[in-house]
């Protein structure tokens, strides 16, 4: 059943919080730790305008101090206990977020160890406020700065007010400041909003050396005990002032996308309502359920597993101790990709844009990187994920639908994920079949959440123009009816694919829009709004972070105790659940021909990009040197380096709220490395003997082997600004990473030779495309081949000049076609009437060699030792034998096929 109660105040009923709403948007102040002494039934609070720093101090004294001084404090704060009659009461930041709802009115516990016994028992009038959980539907904590009055478009329909999810106030009603007076003008000093003051004070006596990762190298798990004593995660004053500012942070970052689509402050009782549906996250108990209701799992904020929502909040505990990073990294199909749209306007990039400054002034690195792939599903890069999708993964976003919607593929995505790198991650899903997700969950203690066909609840519709003229540009086009759907179907994309500059012509002509506009790809007002979806939740998850980060240290003093954020045995249980059932896992059924690739963590190198790491991570570097020292290298090169100059297409428009902005008061451009790109380059380049022979034939590496893929730096982030910036780019401000590029092979290229490191398991499985032959398509050819004969030997000098070549007969020279090495997945579709099994060359040998020892397969055993997992995803298990361990070579060669027929390797799996 779903939880379809909303969780409660500890201090404030609905009606409390509706009046604070409506009556003063600004009322709704709260200190960050106050002491006071109460009667029975009546709770004195400070002036929240009052500065709390002395109060701090107090505690901060208490925390750090033992012996006669604490005996003394605690004697008088028990004398005016006893004067007063009533009972001493210590509040911390209990507030609210945005994520749903609990089963019935149930109260959950609060997890958070109890108070020390040698602490006085803590009276409570009214029921404890869980430190996890709290309605994400309200809102929190609004402390010390007032949320800027918005001005409202003149709107005369009733239907298109925004929506609104209602601002939750502190725990009681407070003495309200003086609220800022509305701004004449649109607002555009979005200091109006508050800024980050934080900093530390104590900078220089911090500890210089690595104490975390020095104490845990692969984790950073240290232990209370064991930080240093001037380390700013021991120091209460430090930490006590850096949540208050932390809070009023994520407080504004979130004000600011309500403001966005016109829901912000002040509100009416029916725009409070309207608010509530807008990012509403659903909390359910899957240890309880099931499968869920598609019809109640439909808002922009999807759905999130009860405990499930407590490990986020632990991730980002343990990422905010350890100042490390927070990654969500996208795995998906074209629409994930956002074809049509910039990358930029992608929706995990727009996550990035919002919670990059956010978790900056946390301490936090964040990244986000869109790893969709057009026109395929995730199984290339999900069966290699910790070297592919990357090792260091918090939150991994599954959303490929429309091109492997089955469980089998989706439980490899995940095996992996979870097993492949130094993580074990939430699992982020847009899969309908949501009984297969909640068993990750209740069997095996995996994170799972995700959203499933979101409506629009909460944010009008757009009728007409003139009524889009009224309202904020998020908002406005956002979604028609279905008989007026044409009216936002003309405002869909908005990009633009070059911008005049002196330094830079474009020598290929631009297209006056990015490509790809689909019927079934959505447009960029879609992609950000399931962006801003799941920014809600971490936003909420963060908030939940800070308020058991203030609640247990109140009890139990700094640093935060262990169990609150550590990661080992949590990231280790789930990992060994798993793999205890993946023999019967629909994984496991799946690969029959190799179940092992559901329990062994792969490493992989590959050509398709956006990959991790990218330079690292390419097939080219673990390529074995030519005698000569030559390798395989890139046949085009950037056009030109640096950021590109502002997009019109990306700017947020004249007078609308720029939730990054607000959320980085501070805001510069983005602090981005410039990829110096060089094809010469290759950090882990094989430099071993370049030659091989155990007695038998002797391996010689070749240098003839081709790959198309593009130059600069494509990691899927947004850093990768200059991914696929050549000559030929007829739009160059799309900033697409996905490409599909390989290193092909023909008869007579020869040998290509590979080093793989640390082989444990005696696994080694290499996908090809074998249907590139030039009956499928002309295209499909080896440029670097051009004019030999089948023993390597050129039959004329080679020119810079290809058309010198052209329309000679075979004796005499290669006959040359006019080659535009297009997208062979497109080649290949286009020829569809060609059966590329029946085209291979029939003489065709495939030869492969580990560490020397060769094998040879004729046409019929590569066919039928091919495994067709997927559609264009042709897997060939090359060893499979565990007492193969160490570093291993691996070489591949093609023979008997001349340049006619191509075998294009895309990735290598080892393990």
């Amino acid at each position: 059943m779903m939880y379809e109660a909303a969780r409660t105040d500890d201090t404030l009923d609905d009606d409390e919080e509706l009046a604070g709403l409506t009556e003063n948007p600004f009322s709704h102040q709260k200190s960050s730790f106050s002491i006071s002494s109460k009667p029975s039934q009546k709770k004195l609070r400070r002036d929240p305008n009052k500065d709390d720093r002395i109060l701090r101090s107090i505690a901060a004294f208490i925390d750090e101090r033992r012996g006669l001084s604490v005996t003394v404090l605690c004697l008088l704060l028990f004398a005016v206990f006893l004067v007063s009659g009533g009972v001493v009461e210590i509040h911390g930041h209990l507030g609210h977020s945005d994520v749903g709802e609990t089963h019935g009115n149930k109260q959950q516990p609060a997890h958070i160890p109890a108070p020390s016994p040698a602490l006085p028992v803590v009276e409570h009038t009214e029921p404890p406020v869980p430190v996890h959980h709290t309605n994400l539907d309200d809102h929190d904590h609004a402390h010390d700065e007032a949320t800027p009055t918005i001005p409202a478009k003149d709107d005369n329909n009733s239907d298109s007010d925004n929506g609104a999810d209602a601002h939750v106030p502190a725990p009681e009603p407070e003495p309200a400041p003086e609220p800022k007076p509305e701004p004449t003008s649109e607002v555009k000093d979005y200091g109006d909003w508050g800024h980050w003051k934080f900093y530390d004070g104590a900078e220089e006596t911090r500890p210089k050396n690595d104490y975390i990762k020095e104490a845990d190298p692969v984790y950073g798990d240290i232990h209370a005990e064991d930080f240093p004593e001037d380390a700013w995660q021991a120091d209460a004053v430090y930490v006590n002032h850096f949540l208050d500012e932390a809070f009023k942070l994520v407080n504004r970052t979130k004000e600011a996308i309500y403001a966005e689509y016109g829901a912000g402050a002040p509100l009416t009782p029916e725009q409070v309502e309207r608010r509530k549906k807008m990012f509403h996250t659903a909390i359910i108990d899957c240890d309880k359920e099931v499968s869920l209701d598609k019809k109640v799992i439909t808002g922009h904020g999807g759905w999130v597993c009860e405990k499930s929502f407590d490990g986020l909040v632990r991730r980002l505990l343990h990422a905010m101790m350890t100042n490390d990073s927070f990654s969500v990294v996208l795995g998906g199909h074209s629409a994930a990709a956002g074809h049509g749209n910039h990358l930029a306007q992608s929706y995990t990039l727009q996550i990035s844009h919002v919670l990059e400054p956010v978790f900056e002034k946390l301490g936090v690195k964040f990244h986000a990187r869109n790893m969709a792939h057009g026109g395929l599903g995730t199984l290339e890069s999900g069966l290699g994920s910790g070297d592919i999708y990357g090792r260091e993964v918090d939150m991994i976003i599954w959303d490929s639908s429309m091109t492997e919607n089955s469980v089998p593929a989706h439980d490899l995505f995940n095996r992996q994920a979870l097993i492949g790198g130094n993580r074990s991650p939430m699992i982020y899903s847009f899969f309908a079949n949501t009984q297969y997700l909640i068993g990750l969950a209740k069997n095996f203690g995996v994170d799972i959440g995700g959203m499933i066909n979101p409506n629009f609840e909460g944010f009008p519709e757009t009728e007409s123009e003139e009524q889009a003229k009224t309202m904020p540009d998020a908002l406005a086009y956002l979604h028609c009816s279905k008989e007026n759907q044409s009216l936002c179907n003309q405002h869909k994309y908005r990009t633009q694919c070059w911008v005049e500059r002196d330094d830079v012509t474009p020598p290929t002509k631009q297209l006056p829009a990015v490509d790809g506009r689909a019927s079934w790809h959505p447009g960029f007002r879609t992609h950000r709004i399931i962006g801003r979806g799941i920014t809600m939740l971490i936003l909420s998850a963060l908030e939940n972070a800070l308020t058991q980060w203030s609640e247990v240290t109140i009890y139990q003093g700094h640093p935060l105790p262990d169990e609150n954020w550590h990661v080992t045995n949590y990231y280790e249980d789930i990992r060994t659940k798993v793999n205890a059932a993946a023999s019967s896992s629909p994984c496991a059924e799946w690969f029959d021909w190799m179940p092992r690739l559901c329990s062994t963590p792969l490493k992989a190198r590959t050509e398709f990009s956006p990959r991790t790491d990218p330079e690292n991570t390419s097939i080219r570097s673990i390529l074995k040197p030519a005698p000569d020292g030559s390798v395989s290298k890139l046949s085009t090169k950037l056009l030109y380096e640096g950021e590109d100059v502002p997009n019109p297409a990306l700017q947020v428009p004249e007078g609308e709220i720029d939730v990054r902005a607000i959320a980085d008061y501070r805001r510069r451009d983005r602090d981005l490395t410039n990829y110096e790109y060089s094809e010469e380059e290759s950090s882990t380049l094989s430099r071993d003997s370049a030659r091989r022979n155990l007695g038998g034939e002797e391996i010689v590496p070749s240098s003839l082997w081709y790959t198309i893929a593009k130059p600069g730096f494509c990691d899927g982030s947004s850093s990768s600004f200059n991914c696929q910036r050549t000559a030929s780019s007829d739009c160059l401000l799309a900033g697409h990473n996905d490409d599909r590029a390989g290193i092909r092979g023909d008869g007579y290229s020869g040998w290509i030779v590979m080093n793989l490191k640390d082989v444990k398991e005696g696994i080694i499985v290499v996908k090809l495309h074998t249907w590139f032959h030039v009956k499928v398509g002309a295209h499909l050819v080896n440029p670097n081949t051009e004019g030999m004969d089948s023993r390597r030997h050129l039959k004329l000098p080679l020119s810079k000049s290809l058309s010198n070549y052209a329309s000679k007969n075979e004796n005499n020279t290669v006959n040359l076609e006019e080659f535009s090495y297009a997208d062979p997945f497109e080649i290949a579709r286009r020829n569809l009437k060609v059966d590329a099994d029946a085209v291979m060359t029939e003489t065709l040998e495939f030869d492969f060699a580990v560490n020397g020892k060769i094998t040879t397969w004729n046409k019929s055993d590569v066919l039928s030792n091919r495994h067709k997992q997927e559609r264009v995803v042709e897997l060939f298990k090359i060893l499979d034998d565990p007492s193969v361990t160490g570093d291993v070579e691996l070489a591949l060669r093609l023979r008997g096929v001349g340049r006619e027929q191509n075998f294009d390797l895309t990735h290598v799996y080892w393990a």
